[in-house]
């Protein structure tokens, strides 16, 4: 499994299309970022402001490229056929992708991250504590929700081999999403539930919230929350009903 991960993660960061999207998704961030300190009387508080709110663009972006790369790619190409008919397991082969999507992630949004507070430093602008923890805090939510959306549409893509549609399921993620609260509150009754900071990413943006007014146990607790309800029971459905799907090779 070691093998093929490294494989994996090599493959796809020498395709061309992946760091071309990754370097726009990036100066997109640097220009909002970055470029507002100085647009806007160097206040410390817009860079943070926009990396909040700016980050909506980049995410469906390094979203896509990491759901092709890992995944529609060998899905394709009928690699992962070729893999379990060598002897890995079909939960190995789930698992195995899931790192592919964790470690790509964090190695992604570790560039932005590294390149976005050099740049910041660079220009003049230091933060407080309080901002460093928005900001920080900021990424890793981002990454949090990056592996939960793509690994919800990954078992989509396991379980009918359709690309289109998966790629469709992730967009429908990071665009409709976003909006759930506008949607549950057009009716009283549901909106009185509060629906929206109970699925994955209302329980992330509520944890980041506990995390930026201090209460780091509370933020701790929904995002271990969501890991084991949503992102286990995605992982348990995938393994369950892909050991039942017929491979073609």
């Amino acid at each position: 499994m070691r093998r093929l991960i490294r494989a994996d993660i090599r493959r796809i960061l020498k395709k061309p299309s992946v760091i071309v999207l990754f370097c726009i998704a990036l100066l997109f961030l640097c220009f909002h970022v970055i470029g507002s300190y100085l647009r806007y009387g160097e206040d410390q508080v817009v860079p943070v402001k926009n990396l909040m709110s700016r980050m909506m663009m980049p995410e469906l972006v390094i979203g896509l490229v990491i759901l092709f790369g890992v995944y529609s790619d060998d899905f394709r190409s009928m690699t992962y056929a070729c893999v379990i008919g060598r002897g890995l397991t079909r939960s190995k082969l789930v698992l195995a992708k899931l790192l592919d999507t964790v470690i790509l992630t964090v190695l992604m949004y570790g560039i932005i991250t590294l390149v976005l507070r050099l740049g910041l430093m660079f220009v003049g602008c230091r933060f407080t504590p309080r901002l460093s923890r928005a900001f920080y805090m900021t990424i890793f939510i981002t990454i949090y929700k990056t592996v939960g959306y793509i690994a919800l549409s990954s078992m989509i893509l396991y379980i009918t081999n359709n690309i289109p549609v998966t790629t469709i399921s992730l967009l429908l993620l990071y665009i409709a999403v976003p909006f759930s609260a506008l949607l549950f509150s057009l009716n009283p009754q549901v909106k009185a539930l509060h629906v929206e900071r109970l699925h994955y990413a209302g329980l992330a943006d509520n944890a980041l919230s506990d995390f930026l007014f201090g209460s780091v146990g509370m933020g701790i607790g929904k995002l271990a929350l969501g890991l084991l309800v949503y992102l286990g029971l995605v992982l348990l459905v995938t393994v369950k009903l892909f050991d039942k799907k017929e491979l073609e090779f």
